[in-house]
């Protein structure tokens, strides 16, 4: 199981400093704040492309940066994979030669990934034979993320590595990195402000902001938290429901939550599992009791976990075998009598689920 330990200070400018400290176990962590926050930043001394004023990072017992003993890794020498927002392919090299270059026998003794496997993930197999400057944007970033991977790392660092990719291969990404994490156990650290990512990827969740880490825990813990949605450019919580096993029934599905299932329409000939669906707090409506004669084909009846104010509106979230948000009213806590620890039932309109992937 991988182990970081991150304890560094950084000033980046007389307005900013970074005076962070966090540890990780998890398979794949998000860093999550704001713009400005530092999260780049402690990934660039985590890979060793900034050396911090004061402090230490170690890796799985390996030193990378210790200040106090003036031990600096040099980032080569780190068995760190990094994939930038800005690309930074060889632009003299193929895709090929790109992704060839990166490919290395691991101290580990992980199992590599092949080539092929990782060009067929990320959609890049008939452009294996042109060069950066002939890629759109999204095509570079996807060359780059297939480069890190095969860099076999013990670390791999995402720094919002999708922002400019489509959904439908974003979520064909996200796929592959869980295959990765999963098959060849390579622990992940990653970048992102988009929530349905760090939910759907993250198992432990670093949230920043102002240069400090204000909390960590789990997706639902810190994204569902009063600190995290009152930072700066938050946004509502998402909904965000993953089905390991989902039944199919002609043009729709029913995925499986606890003893509860969740009609699902199907916006294609195939059903994957797991199959994972995204929805507004806005489309759910709570009630104390089931109802008859509602549109609403999902009724899903759970335990009333957390009330969140912010100025933006009144969040409650149910969980109902897994989290689910609902936009309420003051009015509506009043006259349904909503409490910490009662029970809710979730109307869910079927047309408001959006399948992912």
């Amino acid at each position: 199981m991988s182990h970081l330990e991150f304890a560094c200070q950084h000033s980046r400018s007389a307005e900013f400093r970074l005076d962070a400290r966090f540890e990780t176990h998890h398979g794949v962590t998000a860093l999550f704040g704001p713009s400005g926050a530092g999260k780049t930043t402690v990934l660039a001394i985590i890979a060793g492309l900034l050396k911090p004023d004061a402090g230490s990072v170690v890796h799985d017992g390996r030193v990378l940066v210790r200040t106090t003993e003036r031990r600096f890794l040099p980032p080569e020498k780190r068995r760190i994979g990094m994939v930038f927002q800005d690309h930074l392919l060889f632009p003299h090299l193929t895709v090929r030669k790109n992704l060839s270059y990166s490919r290395r026998a691991a101290a580990s003794g992980r199992k590599l990934a092949a080539l092929g496997e990782v060009a067929a993930a990320l959609d890049i197999e008939k452009l294996l034979e042109q060069f950066p400057r002939q890629l759109s944007g999204g095509e570079r970033q996807r060359v780059a993320l297939g480069r890190a991977l095969l860099s076999q790392p013990d670390l791999l660092l995402l720094d919002e590595p999708l922002s400019s990719l489509d959904a439908r291969l974003r979520y064909r990404i996200l796929d592959y990195v869980e295959r990765v994490v999963r098959l060849w156990d390579v622990p992940v650290v990653f970048v992102s402000h988009s929530q349905a990512e760090v939910r759907r990827l993250a198992q432990w969740v670093v949230m920043l902001d102002r240069g400090r880490v204000v909390q960590v825990g789990t997706p639902e813990e810190v994204l569902g938290s009063s600190d995290a949605l009152a930072l700066q450019n938050s946004a509502a919580p998402i909904n965000l429901l993953r089905f390991e096993k989902v039944r199919r029934a002609g043009d729709h599905c029913f995925g499986q939550l606890g003893s509860q299932e969740v009609f699902v329409p199907l916006q294609g000939p195939t059903v994957r599992e797991p199959l994972i669906v995204q929805f507004s707090p806005r489309d759910v409506i709570l009630g104390r009791h089931g109802l008859t004669g509602v549109s609403a084909r999902n009724q899903l009846s759970g335990t009333i976990r957390q009330i969140v104010r912010t100025d933006y509106g009144v969040f409650a979230a149910v969980d109902v075998g897994q989290i689910v948000w609902a936009a309420v009213t003051e009015d509506a806590i009043r006259e349904l009598d909503l409490q910490i620890g009662g029970e809710a039932i979730c109307l869910v309109k079927a047309h408001s689920l959006e399948v992912l992937g």
